[in-house]
């Protein structure tokens, strides 16, 4: 993990812009992906989907905290944004939006740059579900008026599948799986420095 003087850890602002426009990209192609396979499976309950989080935190595991996370989770929030626009855009998109930029970012902090502490990956990738959709189900309640139920409903169901089934569970062994050999992908987030 990254840490700085005082054993806290520091956020990377030292990345260089093609470092970061890599780093979005590459998550913005795989995650789509994984968004065309888990999205045909459909909805259920109120709003209740399957999306693939943990392959955005597989990009977020192995990059600096910092803007190289914020990047992952722009990169993602475009995949999204794009596969909106094939799917044809509503009003309530921008909701979304925002879950993901702010989600992924939180969950980015919380997992921090350890690959090795298997409770805050989890952890990170339970709450970066509840944010993600703490904030794109307002539409619930802002834009359709249905009630607090229906919005509490859909924040439990999606916090289960991104978060836990499609976020922890298959995180936790894809980045053990991953250890020594994405390193070498993104060689300046293993001993924690970011290289312009």
């Amino acid at each position: 993990m990254s840490q700085g003087a005082t054993g806290k850890r520091r956020f990377t602002t030292d990345a260089s812009i093609g470092n970061l426009i890599v780093i979005a990209g590459l998550t913005a192609v795989l995650f789509a992906g994984g968004l065309a396979i888990a999205e045909g499976v459909g909805e259920f309950g109120p709003d209740i989907d399957w999306k693939p989080f943990f392959v955005v935190y597989t990009v977020i595991v192995f990059v600096p905290w910092g803007t190289p996370t914020i990047a992952a989770a722009v990169g993602a929030t475009l995949a999204e944004g794009i596969l909106d626009f094939f799917e044809g855009l509503e009003p309530d998109e921008p909701f979304g939006w925002a879950g993901y930029l702010v989600g992924f970012t939180i969950a980015g902090w919380v997992m921090g740059d350890d690959t090795d502490d298997v409770m805050r990956l989890a952890t990170g990738a339970v709450l970066g579900g509840f944010v993600q959709f703490a904030i794109e189900g307002l539409v619930f309640l802002v834009i359709e008026g249905d009630s607090i139920n229906v919005y509490l409903t859909a924040l439990a169901g999606n916090t289960v599948t991104h978060g836990i089934i499609l976020g922890a569970i298959p995180l936790i062994p894809m980045v053990n799986y991953l250890k020594g050999r994405a390193d070498r992908l993104f060689p300046a987030a293993a001993d924690g420095q970011v290289a312009n």
